[in-house]
This record gives structure tokens, sequence and C-alpha cells, in this order.
């Protein structure tokens, strides 16, 4: 079932416009968490002339139930080419004339995301998918810097069945959305969980994830597919892993989520395309794999080599990670786990564990003792296939990815 469901997901069809045409309004579908941790709701409208109005919703808790303060943030952007930095996006030009903040409570202490060089620096890169209606924004990383990924997608405020959009566009600078405190689920990882879209990382990396886990033994498996356009539907090489797990308190910024410790204990790479395989032929040495072995489509065992030191992987590994229980508008489980840093650095240290949330998974079976409904996917839009040349330039961007992935 979960293949059949990743293979759903790279069938899926997107109709994706460059430039786009963003006139309109645009909402958030639900309580959003950003690196910090800050929680938010969103609402912006863009006008023909190019000019926009962006209202933020900030809050005290993850339901979203709690406003603390209010941004209303005008100015204009103008959509310019497609980006160099995302495949599938389109890089802009923003402006940005004023910021007007509003307190919702007796004191308030909002960082400094008010400020000009920041503002809305999430409309230099996005991505609009006209079948479902949704606008990908760029992502606010955990540092300050360019946007190389997505948020969570805003939806048209004219979209049908979505409680949340409703209440979000009707909502003022003096009057924020306040949304219903919703009960703590818990946190159960057994079984497979897919990726519910063609992911996004920075670093020029598209991929999506399936990853299993067996809570009894406390040990997981991860398979990670990388393709080189935004639809993931040209594969350039996967990874698969394993290791073991522990899980531990309950996080003191995030209710309702879980903090685990993850290592990562053995390694397979597969090189899927004839760009990846040349280039791991190229290293020397006995630190990756059996030196000049690669074949297309042939895995190999890493785990005798420490890794693979041409892919940045070095083994074992450990990382400090953060996972939330959640559930989609069909009742399906899904499953967030930590975002990783912006600089591309790994959570290898307590004091590094994420506070905001990579794209969920979908819990596609619980280890065979249960069976959920059937649901749809969605994919990110089409792209063209890349030449050879392209291919590895991309892989040589991506070095060394392994702690953007997990």
């Amino acid at each position: 079932r979960c293949h059949s469901r990743l293979k759903q997901l790279h069938g899926q069809q997107v109709t994706v416009h460059t430039p786009p045409n963003i006139t309109g309004h645009w909402v958030s579908n639900s309580c959003e968490v950003r690196p910090g941790p800050e929680f938010l709701t969103r609402s912006y409208r863009f006008f023909p002339d190019g000019s926009f109005q962006a209202l933020q919703f900030y809050y005290q808790d993850p339901d979203c139930s709690k406003p603390s303060y209010s941004l209303l943030i005008r100015g204009s952007v103008r959509p310019l080419r497609a980006s160099w930095l995302v495949r599938g996006g389109t890089a802009s030009e923003v402006h940005v004339s004023r910021v007007q903040l509003r307190c919702l409570q007796t004191a308030c202490d909002p960082p400094d995301t008010p400020a000009p060089d920041r503002s809305m620096q999430e409309l230099t890169l996005m991505r609009l998918e006209l079948r479902a209606e949704e606008l990908f924004l760029g992502d606010v990383h955990t540092e300050h810097a360019q946007p190389a990924g997505y948020q969570s997608p805003l939806r048209s405020a004219k979209a049908e069945r979505c409680g949340v959009c409703r209440i979000v566009s009707s909502a003022d600078l003096h009057h924020p959305p306040v949304l219903s405190a919703r009960p703590e689920r818990p946190v159960r990882l057994q079984g497979d969980w897919v990726s519910t879209r063609c992911e996004v990382r920075p670093g020029v990396l598209f991929l999506t994830r399936q990853l299993t886990f067996h809570e009894d033994s406390q040990t997981w498996t991860g398979q990670y597919e990388h393709f080189s356009d935004p639809v993931c539907r040209h594969p350039t090489f996967s990874i698969s892993a394993s290791g073991r797990y522990s899980r531990g308190a309950p996080s003191a910024a995030i209710g309702g989520a879980v903090q685990f410790t993850f290592t990562v204990t053995h390694m397979t790479v597969t090189p899927m395309d004839v760009a990846t395989t040349s280039l791991l032929n190229v290293f020397r040495g006995r630190e990756c794999g059996s030196e000049g072995s690669w074949q297309r489509g042939v895995p190999q065992d890493v785990t005798s080599t420490s890794g693979c030191a041409a892919l940045g992987v070095r083994l074992p590994h450990t990382e400090y990670e953060l996972f939330r229980a959640g559930q989609d508008p069909s009742g399906h489980s899904l499953l967030y786990n930590g975002q990783r840093p912006s600089d591309g650095s790994s959570p290898d240290r307590p004091e590094r564990r994420p506070t905001s949330f990579q794209p969920p998974l979908i819990r596609c079976s619980r280890g065979g003792r249960e069976r959920e409904q059937p649901f749809r996917l969605s994919a990110g839009g089409g792209s063209n296939a890349l030449h050879t040349l392209a291919a590895a330039l991309v892989l040589l961007h991506t070095l060394p990815f392994w702690r953007k992935i997990l």
C-alpha cells in the first residue's frame, strides 16, 4: 500500500505558471509552526497593481487559540523569473512600505520579524499550483538567509470545505482568528509513513520519504528517494538507512510534541542516473563503499566504510529529534518530525533540537494490524528532465546532503 501511494504521488499532474498570477486572497488552513518556536496564521491579499496587504497573527500556543499580537504589512511584490535556487519556483522582488504592530495582551514581546530587512522575505520565492489552489511561499529560515524551500501552502480564501480558511479570512488586525484548542494526539510512531507530496530541501534537493518504525524493538528504517525535478519523477539516487531510537520527554516548547533521539547505524546508497554513478566512481579510497565499483541502479552497502565521505555521510550518526502527531481533514493520521537547520548543519546536540517541523508524513500502514481508508495524494508541478551535466551540478550542490534529509 505504501508503494502504491508513492506511485500515485509521482503520477499527479499540477499546472504551474512562471511567473504566477497571485492576485487574490490567500490564507492559512491550519495553525502554523515556525522555528523558535512561533505559532501563527496568515492572511495575504495581492492586488492587480502589484501591491499587497499581509496580516500575520501570532499566538502563545500551537493550536492558535491564544492570540498574542498581530502584524499588518503593506508593500509591493513583482514576480520576476524562474528561481535559480529552487527549481520550479519563481524569484520575486519585494518592497515593504509599512509594518504595523498590534498587541493583543497586556504585554507582548515580538521578535525581530517586523524588522524591514526580514518582513515578507518569504515573498522572494513563490510557487502557485493552480489545480489545488495552493500558494507556496519561501520558508522562514532558522537563520537570516534567502528562502531555499517552502512553508506550508496558503489556500485560496474561497476554498471549499476549509473551516479554518473561513475563520482566518474574516479576521483583521484588531480581531485575530481564534482557532479551537485541540486535544493532544498521542505520538505513536508504529507503522509505515510516506510523504504526502514531493518535498523540497535547501541545497536543490527534491525527495520523497518512507519511514517505518517498530515500537516494540525501538528500531527504524528510512527510504529517501532523491530527484532532479520538483515533481519527483526523475530519480538521481536513493538512500536506505536504519538504526535505533529512544523516546524522551514531552517538549516544553511545543505542546503535544515529544523529544526523541535517533541513531543511524546502517546505510545503503543506490545511484539512479548516469551522472550520479559517474560522480561516485570519481572518488578514491575506502571511504564510500568499494572504490570504482558503483553501477546505476545497483545498491551498495556503505556501513563497512563508516558511511560515504563523497556524500557527507558519517556513521554512526546521532540526531536529537522532535515529533508531533496530527490529522488531515479526512481523518488520516499525520506525523511531523523536526525541520533541519537552514545552514545545513545537523541537530547532533540536544541544544540544536528542532523547534518546527518538516512537511507531514501520512500513515500508510500500522505494521499490518490495521488498515486506514484510501486517500488522495497531492504533488508538486511538472518539470522537464535535466540533461546529464545539469543533474551532476545538482548533485554537487547537495554535498554534504545527509544532514538535511533525515
